[in-house]
């Protein structure tokens, strides 16, 4: 990832699991701690500082398994790539989280 030029936006999603009981730390936290971890963890391998572009965590809101809520494989980061040429439409890599 280091070497490509291109902008990247970093998503954290989960499962249906409700994470806490106690209402202070939920799945929207937990979504958005796993996406900003993935970006720390790019940015001490070598990717600049400016090149991550939006952290955004989603809950679970995007199953990546809609049929089964909790299946685990909905724990997940994905990395969108954005084209060199400046296109809106990025390129997902999808990475379990």
């Amino acid at each position: 990832m280091k070497t490509i030029p291109n902008d990247l936006l970093i998503e954290g999603h989960t499962d249906a699991t409700k994470y806490s009981s106690d209402g202070n730390y939920s799945n929207w936290e937990l979504s958005a701690d796993r996406a900003n971890s993935a970006r720390r963890l790019l940015q001490q391998n070598g990717v600049r500082s400016d090149q991550v572009t939006q952290v955004r965590g989603y809950a679970d809101q995007f199953l990546r398994v809609k049929s089964n809520p909790f299946d685990p494989s909905n724990r997940r980061i994905t990395i969108l790539v954005r084209n060199e040429t400046g296109s809106s439409t990025p390129q997902r890599l999808l990475m379990p989280g």
